[in-house]
C-alpha cells in the first residue's frame, strides 16, 4: 500500500488451523446470504455486494481488467447512496477499516511479492495520523492476529486545499503547480495524505525501515461511508483520472 493507502508485521499461525479457518468463514458467509431477505433495499445492496466481492475476488486481487467495470459499475451505484456532504469530516471515518476490493496494485491490494494477505487502514482523527497495515498468515475476525509477516506504513492526513498534487501539470495543459480543483470545499470530502515511514517486519521483529521523501503525497476522497463501510478514491494528483478505488468493511478492532 506504500502506493496509495498504506500498512505492519507479527507471528506464523499453523498451517493446521487453515482448513478449520476457512470452513468457519464458508459459514459465516453462508449466515449473511441467509440473514440478506431481512435488510432494507440499500442494504441489502451492500450486503449482498460485500458478500460477492469477498467470494469472487479474492479482494480484487484475482479480476481480470476485463471484468472490473461491472464491480466499479456496483460501486457507483453504492456511492450515489451516500447521504454524507462532508464525509470526511465525519466521525465514523476513526479506527480501523479492512480493504475487501481494490483494483489498485502490489502492495495497496494487501499482496507483498507473491504472498496474499490483508490490508488493513487505521485512523486517528484526534492525532491527524493514520497507518496502512498489511499481514500476511494471520488470523482472527479480521485475519491480522497471530500473522507472520507485517508492513506498517505510518502517515499523516490533512483536509486537502484543492491543489493539484502534480507539478508537472503545465505540459499537460493543466496550469502547473497551481492549478486547483473547481470545488467550493475539497476538504469536506478529501484528505491530502502525506507519508512518513514504512517498516517490515518478521515474526514481530522489525527487519527494515525506510523513510519517504518528503512531499510524498497523495490524495483520498471519500465517497461513501456509513457506520460499517466506507469506499476511498486514492490518487496521485487529485484530478480524479490516476485514482485506484477501495471499498473497505469496519474492522474489529
Amino acid at each position: 500500500m506504500a502506493g496509495y493507502m498504506g500498512w505492519k508485521v507479527h507471528s506464523l499461525s499453523s498451517l493446521r488451523d487453515i482448513p478449520s479457518r476457512t470452513a468457519e468463514k464458508r459459514k459465516a458467509m453462508t449466515s449473511q446470504a441467509n440473514n440478506l431477505t431481512s435488510l432494507s433495499s440499500p442494504q441489502k445492496t451492500l450486503a449482498s455486494f460485500s458478500l460477492s466481492i469477498r467470494a469472487n475476488t479474492d479482494r480484487g486481487r484475482s479480476m481480470r481488467d476485463s471484468d472490473r467495470p461491472a464491480i466499479h459499475s456496483l460501486l457507483s451505484d453504492l456511492e450515489s447512496l451516500c447521504a454524507l456532504s462532508a464525509p470526511a469530516r465525519d466521525a465514523r471515518m476513526e479506527g480501523p477499516w479492512i480493504v475487501l476490493y481494490t483494483d489498485a496494485p502490489p502492495p495497496s491490494n494487501g499482496q507483498l511479492g507473491f504472498l496474499k494477505g490483508i490490508a488493513k487502514q487505521v485512523i486517528d482523527l484526534n492525532e491527524g495520523t493514520y497507518r496502512n497495515e498489511l499481514y500476511v498468515g494471520g488470523d482472527g475476525a479480521d485475519e491480522d492476529e497471530n500473522a507472520w509477516l507485517s508492513a506498517i506504513l505510518d502517515a499523516t492526513w490533512c483536509e486537502w486545499d484543492g491543489v493539484y498534487l502534480d507539478g508537472d501539470s503545465a505540459e499537460d495543459g493543466g496550469g502547473g503547480n497551481d492549478a486547483v480543483a473547481e470545488e467550493k470545499d475539497p476538504g469536506a470530502t478529501t484528505w491530502k495524505v502525506d507519508f512518513e515511514s514504512i517498516t517490515l517486519s518478521v515474526f514481530g521483529v522489525s527487519i527494515f525501515t525506510q523513510r519517504f521523501e518528503a512531499g510524498t503525497s497523495r490524495t483520498w476522497r471519500m465517497s461513501y461511508l456509513d457506520d460499517d463501510t466506507r469506499i476511498v478514491r486514492a490518487g496521485k494528483t487529485g484530478r480524479g483520472e490516476d485514482d485506484w478505488i477501495f471499498y473497505m468493511r469496519r474492522g474489529v478492532g
